[in-house]
C-alpha cells in the first residue's frame, strides 16, 4: 500500500515496511525482480519524503520464498542477496526467511551457511529466524549455533510472557538480535503488554500490532511507551 507507506514514513517509524512476500511469481519474480523493484522503491520512497536524518531500516519477509527460487542453491541466492541490499541502500536491510529447509536441522545449517557466504562476499545484511524457530526451546538452540542474526520472538508461540522476556533476554546473552513480534490476529491488550516487555528487556526491533493497518498499532504501541515513561519519570525524584 503506497499510501500506508508514506505514512509510516513521514512517523518516522524506524522498521518498515515488514512487506510480505508469499508466492514466487506473484510476488517475487521469476528472476526476483518484482522484489528488487519494490526495495527499490522502498528506499527511493524514504528519500523523497524522509526527513533527511531519518535512516530506518528495511525489513522484508520472503516467506522462504528465495530458497524456492533459487532450488535451494545458496551461493546464487547469497549473490541476491546482495543485489537486494544494494537496492535498499543506504538503508540498512533486514531478510526474514529467505528460505524454509524441511527440518530444523536443516534450517540452521542453511542459516549458517547462508550467513557464512554473505561475510564472505561483503554483504552486510541482516537475516531473521522465524520457521523452525518458535518455542523457546528452538530459540535458544538457533542462538546456541549463532544461526540467525536476529530472530522473530512470537509471543503466542511462546505461551507465557515468562517465557517471552527469557527469550528476549537469552537472545541478547548470547549475541543474537532479538525481535519482540507476534502476529497480527492479537488484542490491543496483548499488544501493550508486549510494548512493557519491550521496554523492560530492550529488544532489537519491536513489530507492530494488532492488525495489518500500521496506524493502529503504531498509535496503541507508541502511546503506551510514552504513557509508562512519563509514569516512570514522574516517580524519580528531581536531582538536587
Amino acid at each position: 500500500d503506497p499510501l500506508q507507506l508514506d505514512r509510516v514514513i513521514l512517523k518516522r517509524v524506524e522498521l518498515l515496511p515488514h512487506a510480505s512476500f508469499t508466492l514466487v511469481e506473484e510476488h517475487v519474480g521469476l528472476k526476483g525482480e518484482k522484489l528488487m523493484a519494490f526495495a527499490l522503491e522502498v528506499a527511493k520512497r524514504i528519500g523523497e519524503i524522509g526527513e533527511s536524518d531519518y535512516r530506518p531500516r528495511i525489513h522484508l519477509d520472503v516467506y522462504g520464498t528465495l530458497g524456492e527460487l533459487f532450488e535451494m542453491k545458496l551461493e546464487p541466492l547469497a549473490d541476491y542477496l546482495g543485489r537486494l541490499r544494494e537496492a535498499a541502500a543506504p538503508y540498512e536491510l533486514l531478510v526474514e526467511s529467505p528460505i524454509i529447509a524441511g527440518t530444523q536441522e536443516q534450517q540452521i545449517e542453511s542459516f549458517r551457511e547462508v550467513r557464512a557466504l554473505l561475510k564472505s562476499k561483503g554483504i552486510s545484511l541482516g537475516l531473521v529466524a522465524d520457521e523452525w524457530c518458535n518455542t523457546l526451546s528452538d530459540i535458544k538452540l538457533f542462538a546456541e549455533e549463532k544461526a540467525s542474526d536476529y530472530v522473530q520472538i512470537k509471543t503466542p508461540d511462546l505461551g507465557g510472557i515468562n517465557n517471552t522476556i527469557e527469550a528476549v533476554l537469552y537472545c541478547k546473552a548470547h549475541g543474537m538480535g532479538a525481535g519482540l513480534g507476534g502476529t497480527a490476529n492479537e488484542t490491543d491488550q496483548s499488544a501493550r503488554i508486549s510494548t512493557h516487555i519491550g521496554l523492560a528487556c530492550g529488544p532489537d526491533f519491536q513489530l507492530s500490532k494488532p492488525g495489518l493497518g500500521a496506524d493502529e498499532a503504531i498509535m496503541i504501541q507508541t502511546n503506551e511507551m510514552a504513557r509508562t515513561l512519563a509514569v516512570l519519570k514522574s516517580r524519580t525524584p528531581a536531582a538536587a
